[in-house]
């Protein structure tokens, strides 16, 4: 329990970095270990692309405004949340289910029901409205989750991709690694880089490696425990 909490305390945003290499070993644990994290309904609407090639790191590096952690880290990834992918992802968790021994009638349902239900937007989005109208009709009754539209669903899939991306900050920190997560960047050409299609978008870059004794900035400041917690 108390090197969790060490990992924790440990992890500042870096925003400069020494120039050591990030090992290989240490790289695939943080990742398998961020592969863990929580994801709604176990859909994983994440991706992890690790920017190797030099002309696209330079060209990653413009597209985050060439900030210094951008410029230093030895590792630079983007973290890309996907719309997209709900299809293949709901087949995969059947199909594993299937090859343990089958699938569950309840969990059937669910996946087969209920996720296109809540993922299907139809063309040009015209459902989205549609579907939350009838989520807020059905919750002056009982309680009622929302039927996403576009919207929605892009706060849906980012929720989940931000929980593997800090899952992954937290295994660095454990393994004595640091990051810095920018959300200060160029999201078309982003997408174009990445060769990204209008159901993904970058939910954040991340500069990792060590931190350099000018890496951290500022010293940590809190918002009061009673402004960020409360009881009702």
């Amino acid at each position: 329990m108390g090197e969790f909490f060490e990992a924790v305390e440990r992890r500042r945003t870096v925003r400069e970095f020494l120039p050591d290499p990030v090992p290989e070993e240490v790289l695939r644990r943080c990742l398998e270990a961020a592969l863990l994290a929580p994801s709604s309904s176990n859909l994983q609407p994440w991706e992890f692309v690790l920017i190797q090639n030099p002309a696209a790191r330079k060209e990653a590096e413009r597209i985050c405004l060439e900030q210094k952690p951008a410029q230093t880290a030895p590792l630079l990834l983007a973290v890309v949340a996907h719309l997209d992918t709900w299809r293949r992802n709901r087949d995969e968790v059947l199909r594993a289910h299937e090859s343990r021994g089958g699938v569950r009638p309840s969990l059937g349902k669910y996946y087969r029901t209920l996720i296109p239900l809540v993922y299907r937007t139809g063309p040009f989005g015209i459902l989205g409205p549609v579907k939350t109208g009838i989520s807020r009709v059905l919750s002056l009754f009982r309680p009622t989750p929302t039927f996403h539209g576009r919207a929605d669903l892009r706060v849906l899939v980012h929720k989940s991709t931000a929980l593997a991306a800090q899952t992954f900050m937290l295994a660095l920190s454990a393994e004595g690694f640091d990051s810095c997560p920018m959300e200060g960047f160029d999201p078309w050409r982003a997408r174009r880089l990445l060769g990204l299609g209008r159901g993904a978008e970058v939910c954040m870059f991340l500069a990792v490696g060590r931190r350099s004794g000018k890496g951290v900035w500022w010293d940590r400041v809190l918002m009061p425990e009673d402004w960020m917690v409360r009881t009702i």
